[in-house]
């Protein structure tokens, strides 16, 4: 983001900036408890869960930093990521908690069928021994009972026909009695519909009615006359009250009327009860004048009284009704004397019928019990059937299920126990699915480990033990998965159950292909299988998606097209009610069957956050136990065929038949739980588990039958299984190779291969299995050792061949880590080093190592440093030798130790002599051949390869393959058909007219420079993937040139064959490449205008050819050699030949030396040359070969007198010549001394060290070793306790202030400033490393490079942004800055030094413009006219005790010499002592002195510059002063030497050493 805003500085002017930083503990817990507040769990659970989500966020997130740290993969933790989490875990939760329940239940009730099944079948054998006799019983009784129904039969008959006649007379009168009924019936229904009318009215009248009555004052007239009338009905009698005339008295019924008859609450009930039927005549005689009685009609009365209505209806059906009673009387009389009779004779009938029913009754019972008799017996019958059918059926249940008992018990007990632990289980896997796919297995573990422990100590039930696929895989499921090619690891395994698990799409990191080749086996036909790089993808897809097709994209990049992104966030919408979703401009209907599947061949992607939280990623790189499985199938297959088929066909067979098992026993589970009644009687259900019990019982036989063979067919895998394991560990070592070079790229296939070829090549033994397998493992590590070399560049054969060796002894339990870890840092560590003892010869550097192997204090290393200094003369011969390998070492250690252990300690001792110790550790384990690696045979690749098999060649700087290829192609008659295109911008259509032209037409197309066209490198990888070799000429090859290069495509480099091309290595090599690539012609007419110009020109040219040979060779030497690495062309070369062709001939006979001298070293190889002081280095140089001397015959190039110029003669005699010349050669042919060769051998192979280093992960301690983050906590803690607090600058301002006469005041304070900014960096760093070890703190990038930097000992560049430079290992680098901060304080404490520190200085160049200043303010001098003399003091001036500050200039201590040292006797510059790389220099005194008043002799001094490390090279800052160079040197030199010669040589002062 920060180079994004500086490149985009309107993102920060036109934007606002909103930080999003990680979530804090208290929103994550909000957020938790908002999501699960639903679940079923009690608080306390919830509470537990909500704790362990956060801890599980910020444990991951730590995780992440460490993943960083130590494997370099990057991965991103968001809060959404932790909002996956707890969906996952709620949906993943509420699954199981249905899925076990429901399991448990079908087993549960299984076992009360198969326990209520056992009970019964007891209680079922007492029922049928009890019915026998039961039975037998109830047939006699039932027998005997028909006979007494015989009996009764016969005397029911007799008695039945008397009844008959009386029952017909009985009949006939009932007969005339109802006729007569029926005619008084018809005088009744007369009266009775005017009785029913008044009933009604009756019924219709309500208590108010009454009461209304009652409660008038002066009734009506009509109320009145009906009361009269009630009051005749009841007899109550009237009152006598006074006439209205007042004569005499009247009647009055009103008030009797209110009291008796409407004051009755009853009224109506004794109306509705009125006897009708014996109404009395002095009542009726009052009554019937009332029914002609116009006043008494019932509509006139209506008015006056509803009530009075009703009753009035009443009164006048009792007149009516009383009349009919009348006339039907006397035939209700006749009609009662009829029934009278017919009572009689009904008694009498009925008293026979009582006699007949009787005896039918009796009968009857009789027969019913005859009935029951028969059905108890037809019961019994039957229920001894049903007894005894139920009895077998139990027995054949019991004995079907029975051995099913304990296993389900057994089942529903885990699977009760699972349930109650389901909660932390559950959250364990969410954590998993929503965290953990990326992270490789060794985390994974750690994470789960302290997940179950934050389970306890949360008090969330979980499992004491977990694994991913008993909490939410399917045995039946993963079996298939692995046999469609799953790898059978646990890795892969939980990554699969993520992917199956996981709301998100899955991203797979796949460089080997295995999850690819995994999905398209497990989904099919049906798959469709995308790249980015089709041009019709999206098309593709959105049918896919339409149609509900799994698909897989494979070969996804870092970046991911954002066409993709509503899919992979599942932006699904509705539209009607169909689901759809948006790609790119399109609207696709969206199927729910529809699946995405995403692959990358990238085997370390940093993808972004944004793509983190999008997808699922999952690493599928290869694992040891996955790669161990294949290989030994592979090898099996090979070896023991039979078997290998066998095994294979049981995998198939074993996984079918425990599906079967599986399918059978969750049939017999759903019946049992869905059947209801009695079990026994479910003939279907019986039936079905029977049927399931022989098929399962021939299953489990046909199981236990495959388990028998897979054993033996184990037994024989098992023999091969060292070879597996052996050749499965070397692809680790291969496929790490990419972290050297981004073109060491091997797939896995490619890896297969070469195992496969090596099973068909390897030796035979008869008969001798053991002997066979060491041939296999020695034949597999030859061939992967020949053809990864073949694309290894030259200086990582020998560590690529050293990796080999260190896995093969760890494969073998023969590597101690601790060991191999020390030497791979270069044997300093930083710990605690301990008294150097008083040797001249014995550099601090060896000490250290000395000391680190002490603390091994195991085996031979116990008291090693002690036992070192009783031996320092011994080990002084020892470092004094020329072959100290094959010295007799003291106290026979030499004999004692391994190699690796001598390895160590010639690091120590003789470090240049390293490379032997560790060619003996290869070949002490894998041979000499191991040694040698072999020499590059182009016809050899091009016979193995293919035309669909690209042929790269991988470039080094000078290099160029054209001409072999040339050849080649001569070779093969290919010179005229092939297509040559330099890529570049703009080339990359023409390239691919080229290859399809080249496929087309059978030829050779050659992409030269690939590298240069980084944005065509994606349509070369489509080109290549989608080569067919059934559609291309069998004559076509696609030939490839570049550089290293991180854009080239990994999957073209993985599947292609690898050639590194280098320039010629050795002096030899170089003049016999030079010399065959002359053309005849040429060489014959150049300088042919006169005999002497041509023997100039050959001599010339010979010198040209060796000083371009040599200023190559010199690079090997580092810094010696050239300050910058520069790669010399031959194209350089050539136009010097040229240049001097033409020279020569156009100025014969004068020959320009200074104009050849100039094109040479200023134009055509200068032009390369950027350092100042390199570009007086090759200009001496070419001063040898192009000079007079050069045409002598007598001259040499080398004190030895080995090269030189030959005699005038022709091409060829130049080429044996060179011939004759030695292959390695020895420094004094570069002017340089022999020591040049220690330089070169401890830079290789320090080099060689670093580079293994950097391959190894930095996690973990080796074999009885410290952790890392054990060694993290102790470094860290010992590094911030030694470096001192910030400078107080505000005291030393005050105390030191701004000075006219004294500029170091102000040296001071700066020095202090820039040193606080570094201290402030360093101790806050450690201390963060400190704590990011206890997890208090986020590892972020910085610490990641700080950690890594202590783990590895060596300077983070974190550090070194702010730092002096430095090139010292991390525990030197600290022990340095401790000094330079001691200096500083002791001359803030005591005030100026008399002797100055020159290496302590931060800004070396202020301290010297601060001591002219000085100079020129006193003598009042412009500054830019002064310069410096030096003197160097006798080596006695150190020893004083105390020093003086001098009048003039300063004393300065602390420089060392590389290339030469100081001779004190002479005062002048000398050859360095044997294997003295350094030497260090008096203390000198630095004088200013007026440039004009300087006498120094030129001619007899060495301008040697001065540097701050031996690296040498720096880069100019804006104030133009070097970040490395610091000044120029004026050092005496001999009478015998020149400036020249020390130049050739390589002089220079440092200010600080490597160590």
């Amino acid at each position: 983001f920060r180079r994004r805003v500086r490149m985009f500085p309107s993102l920060v002017n036109c934007c606002t900036i909103d930080w999003f930083h990680e979530w804090p503990k208290e929103a994550l817990q909000s957020v938790a408890n908002y999501f699960l507040k639903s679940l079923d769990m009690t608080d306390k659970t919830r509470d537990g869960v909500v704790d362990v989500c956060v801890a599980m966020q910020s444990s991951v997130y730590q995780l992440a930093g460490r993943y960083q740290a130590e494997a370099g993969r990057f991965y991103y933790v968001t809060p959404t990521s932790y909002l996956e989490l707890i969906n996952a875990f709620k949906g993943l939760l509420g699954f199981k908690r249905d899925e076990v329940s429901t399991y448990k239940s079908r087993y549960d009730v299984g076992l009360d069928k198969i326990i209520s099944t056992e009970k019964m079948v007891g209680e079922m054998q007492i029922e049928l021994e009890e019915l026998k006799p039961y039975l037998k019983k109830t047939a006699a009784e039932t027998a005997d009972l028909m006979v007494v129904i015989d009996g009764k039969s016969k005397e029911a008959a007799i008695t039945e026909e008397t009844v008959s006649k009386d029952a017909a007379a009985a009949s006939k009168m009932s007969e005339e009695a109802g006729i007569m009924k029926a005619d008084a019936q018809r005088d009744l229904d007369k009266a009775m519909p005017a009785l029913a009318s008044a009933v009604a009215a009756l019924n219709e009248l309500k208590k108010g009615d009454i009461v209304e009555v009652k409660a008038m004052k002066t009734p009506p007239n009509g109320v009145i006359l009906v009361s009269k009338a009630l009051c005749w009905a009841f007899e109550v009698p009237p009152k006598k009250i006074a006439a209205p005339d007042g004569r005499g008295k009247v009647d009055d019924y009103w008030e009797p009327s209110k009291k008796f008859i409407w004051g009755d609450p009853k009224i109506l009930e004794r109306l509705l009860d009125y006897d009708k039927d014996n109404i009395p005549l002095e009542v009726i005689a009052k009554l019937n004048p009332l029914e002609t009685d116009p006043e008494f009609e019932p509509d006139a009365i209506k008015k006056g009284s509803v009530a009075a209505c009703g009753i009035c209806k009443w009164v006048r059906a009792m007149i009516v009704y009383d009349s009919v009673a009348k006339m039907v009387g006397p035939k209700k009389e006749q009609l009662r004397q009829a029934e009278e009779s017919l009572g009689i004779s009904m008694a009498a009938l009925s008293e026979k019928q009582i006699m007949l029913k009787e005896v039918q009754d009796n009968l009857a019972k009789l027969v019913a019990d005859l009935t029951a008799a028969k059905q108890k017996k037809e019961d019994l019958q039957k229920q001894y059937e049903v007894c005894s059918k139920r009895l077998v059926t139990a027995e054949k249940l019991i004995s079907g299920l029975g051995g099913e008992k304990s296993r389900w018990t057994s089942s529903s007990e885990v699977l009760g126990a699972q349930y109650d632990n389901l909660t932390g289980d559950v959250l364990i896997s969410s954590g998993i699915v929503a965290y953990l796919g990326t992270f490789l297995a060794k985390y994974r573990h750690e994470s789960v480990t302290s997940w179950i422990d934050l389970m306890k100590s949360a008090q969330v039930p979980s499992s004491k033990s977990f694994l991913l696929r008993k909490v939410i895989g399917e045995d039946v499921v993963i079996r298939q998965w692995v046999i469609d090619k799953l790898p059978n690891d646990q890795l892969s395994i939980d990554n699969a159950l993520i992917l199956s698990r996981s709301r998100r799409w899955p991203l797979m990191i796949d460089p080997q292909l295995q999850a690819n080749k995994w999905i398209r086996n497990w989904k099919g036909a049906n798959l469709k299988i995308l790249r980015l790089s089709m041009g019709n993808y999206a098309r593709i897809l959105e049918i896919a998606i339409a149609n509900g097709n799994p698909t897989l994209l494979e070969n996804i990049g870092v970046h991911l097209d954002p066409l993709l992104e509503p899919l992979l966030q599942k932006a699904i919408f509705k539209a009607g009610s169909v689901s759809m979703i948006r790609l790119g401009d399109a609207t696709v209907e969206y199927n729910k069957d529809f699946q995405l599947f995403l692959t990358t061949k990238l085997p370390n992607p940093h993808y972004a956050p944004e793509v983190c939280v999008q997808v699922t990623l999952l690493n599928f790189m290869v694992t040891p136990d996955g790669l161990q499985d294949q290989m030994l199938g592979y090898l099996v297959a090979l070896e023991e065929p039979e078997v290998e088929k066998k095994r294979q066909s049981l995998v198939v067979e074993s996984a079918q038949s425990k599906a079967q098992l599986k399918e059978i026993e969750d049939r017999i589970l759903y019946l049992l739980s869905v059947s209801t009644g009695n079990i026994l009687d479910d003939d279907e259900l019986i039936s079905t588990l029977a049927n399931s019990k022989v098929t399962s019982v021939k299953i489990e036989e046909r199981v236990k039958e495959q388990e028998k063979t897979g054993v033996l067919v184990q037994q024989t895998r098992d023999a091969y299984i060292p070879v597996a394991v052996r050749c499965s560990a070397m692809f680790f070592v291969v496929a790490d190779l990419c972290k050297v070079e981004p073109t060491y790229q091997y797939s896995l296939e490619w890896f297969i291969e070469i195992y496969i070829l090596a099973i068909k090549t390897a030796e035979k033994p008869e008969r001798n299995l053991q002997k066979r397998l060491k041939c296999l493992q020695d034949r597999f590590i030859q061939l992967a050792f020949q053809k990864v070399c073949d694309s290894l560049f030259e200086k990582h054969k020998l560590m690529y061949s050293l990796l080999l060796t260190f896995k093969s002894m760890e494969v073998d339990s023969e590597l101690n880590q601790e060991e191999k870890g020390l030497l791979l840092v270069g044997g300093t560590t930083g710990a605690n080093i301990r008294h150097r003892p008083e040797a001249q010869w014995l550099v601090d550097a060896s000490w250290a190592r000395v000391s680190e192997l002490a603390d091994l204090n195991k085996g031979p290393w116990v008291g090693f440093s002690d036992n070192f200094i009783a031996d320092i003369d011994q080990w002084q011969h020892i470092f004094d030798s020329d072959d100290p390998i094959n010295e007799k070492w003291p106290r026979g250690l030499k004999e004692k130790m391994t190699p690796l252990q001598r390895s160590l300690v010639l690091l120590a001792v003789r470090t240049d002599q390293t490379i032997k110790g560790l060619q003996q550790i290869i070949d002490a384990k894998l041979g000499k051949e191991f040694l040698e690696p072999p020499s590059f045979n182009l016809d050899a690749v091009y016979s193995d390869s293919n035309n669909c098999t690209p042929l790269i060649f991988v470039l080094s700087s000078g290099a160029d393959p054209m001409a072999e290829l040339i050849r080649l192609a001569t070779k093969v008659d290919m010179l005229e058909r092939k297509a040559a295109v330099s890529l570049g911008q703009g080339q990359g259509p023409k390239a691919e007219a080229a290859i399809k032209e080249g496929k087309e037409q059978g030829m050779w197309v050659i992409l030269q420079n690939c590298h240069l066209s980084v944005s065509w490198m994606p349509r070369l990888e489509a080109i290549v993937e989608e080569l067919d070799p059934e559609k291309l000429a069998p004559e076509f090859r696609l030939w490839l040139s570049a550089m290293p290069s991180n854009e080239f495509p990994v999957s073209v480099l993985q599947n292609g064959s690898k050639m590194t091309v280098e320039p010629p290595k050795g002096l030899k090599s170089n003049l016999l490449r030079a010399y065959t690539g002359i053309d005849e012609e040429w060489f014959n007419e150049a300088g042919a205008v006169s005999k002497d110009c041509q023997k100039s020109f050959r001599k010339m040219l010979f010198g040209l050819f060796f000083f371009h040979a040599l200023i190559q060779e010199r690079c090997n030497f580092g810094p010696l050699g050239w300050n910058i690495q520069y790669q010399f062309s031959e194209q350089d070369r050539q136009i010097c030949a040229d240049q001097l062709k033409i020279f020569l001939q156009e100025s014969d006979p004068i020959i320009p030396y200074k104009a050849l001298c100039y094109t040479c070293s200023e134009c055509n190889y200068g032009g390369r040359v950027t350092d100042a002081d390199d570009r007086v280095t090759i200009s001496k140089i070419v001063t040898d070969y192009y000079c007079s001397d050069m045409l002598r015959e007598e001259y040499k190039f080398s004190p030895s007198g080995t090269y030189y110029a030959p005699k005038f003669t022709t091409k060829e005699g130049y080429i044996d010549y060179i011939k004759s010349l030695p292959i390695n050669q020895d420094p004094e042919v570069f002017g340089l001394h022999s020591n040049a060769n220690l330089t070169c051998a401890i830079n290789e192979v320090m080099s060689m060290l670093s580079t293994a280093n950097s391959m190894q992960g930095t996690g973990g301690g080796g074999e009885g070793g410290k952790s890392s983050d054990e060694i993290l906590a102790e470094m860290s803690a010992k590094y911030l306790s030694e470096i001192a607090k910030p400078f107080d600058i505000e005291a030393a301002s005050a105390k030191y202030s701004v000075n006219y006469h004294e500029s170091l005041n102000t040296v001071l304070n700066q020095e202090m400033l820039r040193f606080n900014k570094l201290i402030v960096r360093v101790r806050d760093s450690l201390a963060d490393v400190g704590k990011a070890v206890k997890g208090l703190v986020v590892m972020d990038a910085n610490l990641d490079e700080v950690a890594t930097g202590i783990l590895r000992n060596t300077r983070p560049g974190y550090w070194m942004k702010v730092s002096f430079p430095s090139l010292k290992p991390l525990s030197s680098y600290v022990a340095d800055l401790v000094a330079r901060l001691t200096f500083f304080a002791h001359w803030y404490k005591e005030g100026h030094p008399p002797v100055y520190w020159i290496s302590g200085f931060f800004f070396t160049q202020s301290f010297l413009t601060g001591v002219l200043q000085n100079f020129a303010r006193k003598l009042t001098l412009a500054i830019d006219t002064l310069g410096w003399q030096y003197n160097v003091l006798k080596r006695s001036f150190a020893d004083q005790e105390t020093f003086t500050k001098p009048e003039t200039g300063c004393y300065v201590w602390g420089l060392f010499m590389e290339g030469a040292r100081w001779d004190d006797d002479d005062g002048c510059i000398a050859e360095s002592f044997p294997k003295v790389l350094f030497s260090d220099c008096p203390y000198m005194h630095w004088i200013p002195v007026e440039r004009h008043k300087d006498h120094t002799d030129m001619d007899r001094i060495y301008m040697s510059p001065l540097y701050k490390t031996s690296e040498r090279k720096g880069v100019l800052a804006t104030t133009g002063h070097s970040s490395n160079r610091v000044m120029t040197l004026y050092f005496k030199i001999s009478e015998n030497h020149t400036g020249k010669y020390w130049t050739k040589r390589g002089v220079a002062a440092l200010t600080s050493l490597d160590t």
